[in-house]
């Protein structure tokens, strides 16, 4: 058996054991089934670890470190020929143990799903109202953040929707299929980069994909914590894709196209606005190439193709540089860890060495910026503080050694 493939299994067991283990924090007052050996296996978790928050802590921290070991020698071990599909079926059956796993780390899910609620039960605009508004509703007992209103987009609102009516009004079943739907989200987002990175004419490779795909980042939160930033992602990336392809035919349908497609993707999440600059030299190219704008003057002309020109030649690290200014403003909280995906998911098309190792550096410390919340049983006193120094220094010593080694190995091979 290949050495990689050793590894992957190993990955596999411990991204099971995680699921297993992120029962430890399901809230107690959320019962996800009455069947007694549930129960009773649930309880468990909650004596063991829950009422235990150093052996819970402890415990995450060893998880992590394993799936962050797995991870790099499941992409170093590689075979060099092993082509993208491959990666593919890897990343899809690493999430076939996080598809049963709880949302240990974020509430978002539940907030996701009771938005959809208000809409279709209660006939209410989630922008407007709020959770504590129906009181009586037993999905507020587990619920966070039940005080604010839906902070996304109306674009994700509708989309939400989706779920809640294919689950019927059912908490787990609803619940099931949305996870469900964002690992269909993963195909889409593979393909789509591939396709984005041959109207680019760049090589994306499959050791690249797997440092997205198959980071333990990028499957927990996705999948395990079920965040909707996939769902920003993919209509971006397919506007990007659209917009930067070189064909004269059918130019006005495929600008009209792309516009809605930007514009679905900020209307789930604000963020995807900051690529704007990136669409805009796209439809200068395509309007240009096809003839459509000849009354410019020559001088502008000229300086919109040399932007054009940087822009796709330097696309990645341009839409992935653009996506982390979000993650510097306060709002962000300096940042929630899954806000990564933002940046990080343009890392194959990323030539620019010292932010690829940025990136993957703050993968490392954003898995662990969890630790000061679960110690501590809440944000309360400093943690959020020491949330952003985990992150932050994190990442930094990271890019700093990652640097080194790179250099290291550069002059090894000279």
């Amino acid at each position: 058996m290949h050495k990689s493939l050793l590894w992957f299994c190993f990955y596999l067991l411990v991204l099971t054991v995680y699921a297993i283990f992120s029962y430890a924090l399901t809230d107690p007052n959320l019962v996800l089934s009455s069947w007694p050996p549930y129960w009773s296996f649930q309880q468990w978790m909650w004596q063991t670890f829950f009422q235990n928050p150093q052996l819970l802590t402890q415990s995450y921290t060893v998880l992590m470190i394993l799936t962050l070991v797995c991870w790099w020698q499941v992409v170093q071990t590689l075979p060099p020929r092993l082509n993208r599909k491959a990666v593919l079926l890897r990343c899809l059956l690493l999430c076939v143990p996080l598809f049963f796993s709880y949302n240990a780390l974020s509430h978002d899910v539940f907030n996701y799903l009771f938005n959809a609620k208000m809409v279709l039960v209660y006939h209410a605009d989630p922008h407007v109202h709020v959770a504590l508004d129906y009181p009586d509703d037993l999905w507020t007992r587990f619920m966070h953040n039940t005080h604010t209103p839906a902070p996304y987009g109306y674009g994700w609102t509708v989309f939400s929707l989706l779920p809640y009516a294919l689950g019927m009004n059912k908490f787990l079943l609803s619940w099931l299929i949305f996870r469900a739907l964002n690992i269909l989200a993963i195909p889409l987002l593979f393909v789509l980069l591939i396709k984005l990175g041959q109207v680019l004419k760049k090589d994306v490779s499959a050791k690249d994909l797997a440092l997205v795909f198959l980071s333990p980042l990028f499957l927990i939160e996705i999948v395990s914590n079920s965040h909707n930033d996939l769902w920003m992602l993919i209509p971006a990336v397919a506007s990007l894709w659209l917009v930067f392809q070189a064909k004269k035919r059918g130019v006005g349908k495929r600008l009209i196209l792309s516009a809605v497609l930007l514009a679905v993707s900020i209307s789930t999440k604000l963020a995807t606005v900051t690529l704007f600059p990136i669409w805009f030299f796209g439809a200068w190219r395509a309007s240009s190439t096809a003839g459509s704008i000849k009354w410019l003057p020559q001088s502008p002309r000229r300086w919109l193709d040399l932007g054009w020109a940087l822009v796709q030649e330097n696309l990645g690290f341009i839409a992935s540089t653009l996506l982390f200014l979000p993650l510097l403003i306060s709002r962000s909280q300096f940042f929630h860890p899954w806000y990564l995906l933002w940046s990080l998911i343009w890392l194959p098309l990323i030539s620019v060495r010292w932010w690829r190792v940025f990136l993957l550096a703050l993968v490392v410390s954003s898995l662990f910026r969890y630790v000061p919340w679960l110690l501590a049983g809440g944000f309360e006193n400093q943690v959020l503080e020491q949330q952003q120094a985990v992150t932050w220094i994190g990442g930094l010593l990271g890019l700093g050694l990652g640097m080194i080694w790179q250099n290291f190995l550069s002059r090894k091979h000279t």
